[in-house]
């Protein structure tokens, strides 16, 4: 018995604007081994600042010498931070970088980016949410009224 092939529901791709997040820190100069500290992408970049700027303020528990606490401190809470927002809005690259005792150091990148975002259709059977952000796949009849 021959069955016909399944179809799979279409799945729509939307070209979006982010901000790629990284944090990575560097063992000593011998090794100089980045290890992932954080990932995201962002939105905006007003999120992308203001995520640096909370992780510069809490920095202090990194072992920071009080000149390297300073600069972290400075760029969160004097301003340092407005010319990289400026940056972002360019669609440029800015980052921050703070020497850790022993040699290791850590870095803060924040990058333009595009990316696809894919979003599937509903399960059958559900309604269309719009407060999810997904399109309507095919035009539809209203429902009947009950």
């Amino acid at each position: 018995m021959r069955t016909s092939p399944r179809t799979l529901p279409l799945v729509q791709a939307h070209r979006q604007r982010g901000f790629r997040f990284e944090v990575l820190r560097y063992g000593p100069a011998d090794g100089f081994v980045p290890e992932p500290v954080d990932l995201r992408v962002l939105a905006t970049p007003r999120d992308a600042i203001r995520v640096l700027r909370v992780q510069l303020r809490s920095s202090h528990v990194l072992g920071l010498t009080p000149h390297e606490a300073g600069r972290a401190l400075h760029f969160s809470e004097q301003g340092g931070w407005v010319s990289a927002l400026g940056a972002l809005h360019r669609g440029e690259a800015c980052g921050f970088t703070l020497m850790l005792r022993k040699g290791r150091h850590i870095e803060w990148h924040v990058r333009p980016l595009l990316y696809l975002s894919l979003d599937a259709p509903p399960p059958p059977g559900r309604p269309h949410d719009p407060m999810q952000g997904h399109l309507p796949y095919a035009p539809s009849a209203p429902a009947p009224l009950p």
